[in-house]
């Protein structure tokens, strides 16, 4: 599935829309910043190639962290139940 199909599905059904969907790696020399996978819990280092999910809810974005698409997809199959 190409990462843009991503986009406009809502995870729960309510409030919440998933507005981008990209590759990321985020590089800052001096800067190890490391984010848990929004699925697994994995620690996820930045600097590594993931996914970054901008998921807008209520108004707010938020960002979400993926070790790739794979966990993208089992998180969105889970909460779709």
């Amino acid at each position: 599935m190409a990462l843009s199909d991503y986009t406009g599905r809502s995870p729960t059904g309510g409030d919440d829309t998933i507005v981008r969907v990209v590759p990321h790696r985020l590089w800052r020399p001096g800067d190890e910043r490391i984010e848990p996978c929004t699925y697994s819990g994995e620690e996820i280092r930045l600097s590594e190639k993931h996914l970054l999910v901008v998921l807008e809810r209520d108004g707010v974005r938020e960002r979400l962290y993926f070790r790739n698409e794979r966990s993208l997809s089992a998180w969105l199959e889970e909460l779709e139940r």
